[in-house]
């Protein structure tokens, strides 16, 4: 019998990204499952790399050599670093039944323009993390043959928003079992050169602009000023400079550089440390060398070591405006710290399902960029938990993470998530391959260059869908609606990659230039479409006429 062949498009398993720890422990699930034959789309990762990576699944490496002949080329098209650059190419190799995809959309809405997209099975499982959610990602969404959700909250707002979607199930990341309670906290304190009797607030996120930084530091400072606490610390095991806020400015801004903790590993000698802010390098106490830095992803920690830090924290804090879903908060409850967490988005749907204290937010507020709603956090709530946690006895602090260690136990298991994409695979029927990747090649010519005089706008979009792109299937879509809309307002946004039409709202700096927009240059995107279109299909009919030599 023949085995369905799935592919995974992710960052590279061999990361410490929780979009590469996912796909690892599922990958290495259903490569074990003799129904299939899996596949890795590796992002960021070169061939020599995914050479060293290789476990029992292949691996495609997207990422060129750098500076090699096709660097300059990668790094022309925002989109490249996330799969497109060698997708297509991808496809004809591996011939997949299925293409799945776990991460944002911007990272994924290439799959949906590919033009073997009728070849295979999308199936999709995007981080929702707020409501509601930008239409064209819902157009895209609903276009998929079949969707999953991180979270609870995902799944509702995924199905309030769009009743024609085809939404499987919820599939949330789980933790390993290198995150576990320490036999006794304050040794293992002393043993990173804590003093044992401390008091730590701690918080595991990146260093982006979601992540309310300032917030908390603001929250933390009125904390101490509140408790006179002489022996309370915050820890952030973060990255500095990174794509988010300046932690030094912040340190100053709140009096804060005594009193909050950065996680530093030695490059040399592999020390791991817990001090103030040193800068981002310094001179390591252990080996001597000045290789000390901070954490991040050019100096990454194994789970073992991150589960080092979490059980050094007394509480753990996720104070963010929005979480895909927010791995850390289950990693320190299966560690027993206990958690305190903002009641929304997929943060709420962890909270629910482990006990932990949910800080309802101030207020909602709608972003710009996307127009999803955000937390406006209330720091008076977060204060009024310090406070309570603070002054809560250790043992009954102890029991509280103890029962959340259980409930995520309960919750999150990898191996019922990979069960249930896997038995959406297996009940799922796929079509012969001669109807797929071996049928003959739809190679359309245009039926017009041009749009006839006299037409409404509608009318001439139309059209330009069915007599110049050829695909009349798309009238209705997110497309066709931008279209007629730049042509109403004769003008469009501009991007940094002519095939990047299909996608306005993501540039690496969300800066858009305005250009004037006419039914010549709307005939001209679509014309250029299908001239893509037929230049891969006909690399299809090369590779089917070397299969069949």
């Amino acid at each position: 019998m023949r085995r369905k062949k799935i592919l995974l498009c992710t960052e590279g398993h061999h990361l410490p990204t929780g979009y590469s720890v996912y796909s690892k422990e599922l990958l290495s699930r259903l490569c074990t499952d003799p129904r299939f034959e899996v596949a890795e789309l590796a992002c960021y990762t070169d061939a020599e790399t995914a050479k060293k990576q290789q476990k029992g699944w292949r691996i495609f490496a997207n990422q060129p050599k750098k500076n090699g002949k096709d660097w300059s080329l990668y790094k022309s098209n925002p989109t490249s670093e996330f799969g497109d650059f060698t997708f297509n190419h991808v496809l004809l190799e591996f011939m997949p039944d299925f293409v799945m995809d776990i991460r944002d959309w911007w990272m994924f809405e290439f799959q949906q323009r590919s033009p073997f997209r009728d070849l295979f099975h999308w199936c999709i499982m995007p981080t929702v993390d707020a409501a509601p959610q930008n239409i064209q990602w819902i157009d895209t969404f609903a276009s998929a043959e079949a969707v999953f959700a991180y979270s609870e909250f995902g799944r509702d707002v995924l199905l309030e928003q769009c009743d024609s979607l085809n939404f499987v199930d919820v599939a949330s990341p789980c933790v390993s079992d290198e995150f576990h309670p320490v036999e006794n906290k304050e040794n293992h304190k002393d043993r990173l050169g804590i003093n044992p009797e401390s008091f730590i607030f701690g918080t595991v996120m990146r260093n982006q602009r979601r992540k309310l930084y300032p917030d908390l530091f603001k929250t933390f400072r009125q904390f101490l000023d509140s408790s006179q606490a002489t022996n309370a610390y915050l820890h952030c095991h973060t990255s500095y400079p990174d794509i988010g806020w300046d932690m030094p400015e912040l340190l100053q801004k709140y009096g804060l550089t005594n009193r909050v903790l950065f996680t530093y590993k030695c490059k040399s000698c592999g020390e791991l440390s817990a001090t103030f802010f040193d800068d981002v390098i310094a001179h390591c106490y252990s080996c001597g060398t000045f290789k000390r830095e901070l954490v991040g992803i050019n100096n990454q920690l194994e789970r073992d070591e991150l589960a080092m830090i979490y059980n050094m924290f007394d509480v753990y804090i996720q104070y963010a405006n929005s979480e895909g879903f927010g791995m850390p908060q289950l990693e320190a409850a299966q560690c027993g710290v206990p958690v305190v967490t903002i009641d929304y988005s997929a943060m709420q749907s962890v909270a629910d399902n482990i006990g932990a204290i949910k800080l309802s937010p101030l207020s909602l507020a709608v972003e710009c960029e996307t127009g999803c709603e955000r937390v406006v956090p209330n720091n008076d709530s977060l204060l009024v938990s310090m406070l309570d946690l603070y002054n809560t006895p250790l043992e009954k602090l102890k029991q509280l993470g103890f029962s959340m260690r259980q409930k995520t136990r309960e919750n999150y298991n990898w191996d019922k998530t990979a069960k249930t994409w896997a038995d959406y695979f297996a009940k799922t029927p796929v079509k012969n391959p001669n109807e797929t990747w071996f049928s003959p090649p739809k190679i359309l010519e245009p039926l017009a260059t041009s749009v006839p005089d006299g037409l409404t706008i509608k009318d001439q979009v139309d059209f330009i869908f069915t007599n110049v792109l050829r695909k009349p299937e798309l009238i209705g879509s997110y497309i066709w609606r931008r279209t007629i809309k730049e042509l109403t307002y004769k003008c469009t946004a501009l991007n940094t990659e002519v095939d990047f039409y299909f996608n306005e709202s993501h540039l690496n700096n969300n800066v858009r230039n305005w250009a004037p927009f006419t039914v010549e240059d709307a005939c001209n995107h679509m014309l250029h479409m299908r001239n893509m279109l037929n230049d891969w299909e006909k690399l299809r009919s090369d590779k089917l006429r070397s299969l069949s030599a």
